[in-house]
């Protein structure tokens, strides 16, 4: 393991001109991020050089957002901006420090700017579903680059029973650590600490395994992955920043407020969801007369009941739910199929028996 964690930072030089292994590794993550994209793009109505153009408004906004965040909470080290050079100190992207949270703000900024380019090809929560797989292939590869800089480590380890990989990572020439952290790190180097670069890899490639199975399924909720995104990311964050030596506190603070925001706005769209794709359907039926051979449950009656009420007293909910026309009607005493889902423990039993028992189920409840 030691000699694993003495590889030489520059991968190689030409001239002046040194190339680090982190970079390399950087670039090697937005490729696979960049073919993971072409290939889901096609899913959404978009070409291979829409691809591209959604990756160039991402990256670059997700850089100069995630430098900004980074320097912004550390203004002891990066303001007052008073010259060049504090100029250049302040956007040194290659001297390392851009911060996670901030790239994914730009990345949404960039992703929104390319949703209403393509407004006519596909929607927003389109784009979001097909950005969130390259993002956590991205972040995946990235973390190598922590192993090899030897940073982002978490805290000293010293039970010997923990003292080996995956657990811990033996550290004998930190980088990027402030000055406030010196003490507990450089009073344990060499030695091993915790590997949360490699705890946050194993998370990650966890929620993209998840995700892409969502992604395949899902066609109902366009952008539901962004929410999946920030509840599962921030919540393995939230963890891997209580192992951190060099956590920052606003980090902490947005992972405990994004993991139930990110939750409980995510269950409200799945439901607005619902309800939008429900009434459009009824509406739709009772427009066309045909609300007599349609198939309704009970959420379907309840929800239109409720839509029409409340586009009735504020008409601009109509445009929310993407209807021009309603069709008004006293729903509940109208001619539909009532829909009645079979009992589970009914499943699998002759379908003669089925749909019987189901019907005598379904007159009780109405």
């Amino acid at each position: 393991m030691n000699t694993l964690s003495a590889i030489d930072k520059i991968a190689f030089s030409i001239g002046n001109l040194h190339v680090a292994w982190y970079g390399i590794i950087i670039v090697i993550g937005m490729i696979l991020g960049l073919l993971i994209l072409c290939y889901q793009c096609k899913r959404v109505n978009l070409a291979t050089e829409d691809a591209i153009e959604l990756f160039l408004w991402v990256i670059p906004l997700a850089i100069v957002f995630g430098r900004l965040l980074y320097v912004l909470v550390r203004p002891e080290d990066y303001m007052p901006v008073e010259s060049w050079d504090d100029f250049v100190d302040f956007i040194a992207v290659w001297d390392g420090g851009i911060t996670i949270i901030g790239g994914i703000l730009g990345g949404i900024i960039g992703a929104g700017i390319f949703a209403f380019r393509m407004r006519k090809k596909c929607n927003f929560g389109n784009v979001v579903d097909i950005t969130i797989l390259p993002l956590l292939t991205g972040q995946i590869v990235g973390r190598l680059g922590n192993f090899i800089n030897q940073e982002a480590f978490g805290l000293p380890i010293t039970d010997p029973r923990f003292q080996t990989f995956p657990f811990a990572v033996w550290i004998d020439n930190p980088s990027g650590v402030e000055p406030e952290y010196h003490d507990i790190v450089y009073g344990n180097v060499p030695g091993w600490f915790a590997a949360t670069f490699f705890y946050e890899m194993v998370w990650n490639f966890i929620g993209a395994v998840i995700m892409f199975a969502i992604w395949r399924k899902n066609k109902r909720f366009p952008g539901l992955l962004g929410f999946c995104y920030f509840f599962w990311y921030f919540l393995g964050r939230s963890f891997m920043e209580s192992l951190r030596i060099d956590a920052v506190p606003i980090t902490q603070i947005a992972c405990f407020v994004l993991i139930p925001v990110s939750l409980l706005l995510g269950a409200a769209y799945v439901l607005w969801c619902l309800s939008r794709q429900s009434f459009r359907a009824v509406n739709s039926a009772v427009l066309g007369g045909e609300l007599a051979y349609t198939e309704l449950n009970k959420f379907d009656v309840a929800n239109y009941v409720f839509v029409t009420r409340l586009i009735g007293k504020h008409g601009k909910v109509a445009r929310l739910y993407g209807v021009e026309e309603i069709g008004l009607c006293d729903i509940k005493n109208e001619n539909y199929i009532r829909k009645v889902r079979t009992a589970w423990k009914l499943r699998g039993k002759p379908a003669a028996a089925a749909p019987a028992a189901a019907a005598a189920d379904g007159e009780k409840k109405d």
